[in-house]
């Protein structure tokens, strides 16, 4: 069985031509190639950047020529420029047995209808925020609805989440993760340590407009107008757009004494990074499965999440696995971690409560997930039956 994953991730070649990616996206290769004979990941070739992360060595990579601009712009080009990018993407699905899209996006999205009209096996994850809110674009609705529709055939539809009912007729929910189960064997965090004195705070993850760390910041500056001692540290571990801005953000409300940047950081110093705090602070605008919150959960570290996508039901009740706060508020936020840093917690039961809840959700878990899934629509009975079929 040939799979072929269309995604509009960005990749780039190392001096020994390894091809590297970010974020979750490597690993999550990594555990669906075990699931075919052969692997093509169609991807936009881009510029080195730091914290890189080796795509499956054994993998075809076929990189396209990346769309010029962001937003509008970006689609213009992908327009313009659309013969090149139907024509690349549909030889490779034509090639293929099985197609991957991971939508939303532009070239995903082709890759989607592409599979669709050449009638291949296509399972199409949705990795943003199902439900409509204020970062809802109209590709976004363009895409889920798309995605409705095919849901009712033979294609395999889902959106990361989780929920006690389905996104849609004919669809699942999955969760999201970057963990591997060699990362929770190796690790050995402090499940019954309390608060450092000062307390560290953490954030990991792009740096961009929906993942609302000016709201962060904002809460920080509000904690300190409030008088609470000692001020909490905190690290925001990741790169994106917005750095520069929120570095003048910082400087402006006076917090550089207390926030550090790390840029993009590989697996193992993100680990690092979370084994040293106390609790992960999460102000998102939007959000379907932060694969964000299992990496800290694994680390004990409790969560401090808006209430947006999947948080209610991975962070649970108050207290449960962390805390909740409505999106958008700084004052909500400051006041929550105000609570959280000052009133007693049973921090070694939190801390363990997060380590089990993660444990179960590694990538392997997830790979056999999607395994099962697909067993289910397409036939074969068994995960071993599912492994002699992908041959």
């Amino acid at each position: 069985m040939k799979l072929c994953v269309v995604s509009f991730k960005q990749c780039w070649q190392d001096p020994d031509g390894r091809w590297l990616s970010y974020g979750g996206f490597p690993a999550q290769m990594a555990s669906l190639r075990a699931l075919a004979s052969s692997m093509t990941i169609v991807i936009v070739r881009s510029t080195p950047r730091e914290g890189g992360m080796p795509l499956p060595p054994d993998a075809r990579v076929v990189a396209l020529r990346s769309p010029h601009g962001a937003d509008f712009r970006r689609k213009l080009s992908v327009m313009a420029h659309l013969p090149y990018y139907l024509s690349r993407i549909g030889q490779e699905i034509q090639a293929a047995d099985l197609v991957h899209t991971p939508v939303p996006g532009d070239l995903p999205y082709l890759g989607l209808l592409l599979a669709v009209a050449r009638r291949r096996r296509v399972f199409a994850l949705y990795n943003g925020s199902w439900e409509p809110n204020s970062e809802t674009t109209f590709m976004n609705r363009v895409t889920r609805q798309t995605m409705r529709l095919l849901a009712r055939g033979r294609n395999v539809m889902l959106a990361v989440g989780d929920g006690t009912a389905p996104p849609a007729p004919g669809m699942d929910w999955l969760f999201a993760t970057s963990l591997t189960t060699e990362e929770l064997v190796l690790g050995s965090p402090d499940l019954s340590r309390t608060l450092q004195a000062p307390p560290r705070l953490i954030y990991a993850g792009r740096l961009s407009p929906e993942k609302g760390v000016p709201i962060l910041v904002a809460a920080l500056a509000r904690l300190r107008a409030m008088g609470h001692e000692p001020m909490p540290r905190l690290t925001l571990a990741g790169g994106g757009a917005d750095r520069a801005a929120l570095e003048e953000l910082v400087a402006r409300v006076g917090l550089c004494d207390l926030v550090r940047f790390t840029g993009q950081l590989d697996r193992a110093a993100l680990t690092a990074e979370l084994a040293a705090a106390d609790l992960y602070v999460h102000a998102a605008h939007s959000e379907g499965y932060c694969k964000a919150w299992l990496d800290a959960m694994s680390q004990g570290l409790p969560v401090l999440a808006t209430d947006v996508g999947a948080a209610r039901a991975v962070i649970g009740g108050d207290g449960a696995r962390g805390w909740l706060v409505p999106p958008g508020s700084p004052e909500a936020l400051a006041n929550s971690m105000l609570r959280v840093l000052s009133e007693p917690q049973e921090w070694g039961a939190l801390r363990r409560r997060c380590h089990s809840f993660a444990a179960v959700r590694t990538l392997e878990a997830w790979g056999e997930e999607i395994g099962r899934r697909l067993a289910e629509r397409w036939s074969p009975r068994t995960l071993s039956e599912t492994a002699a079929w992908a041959q």
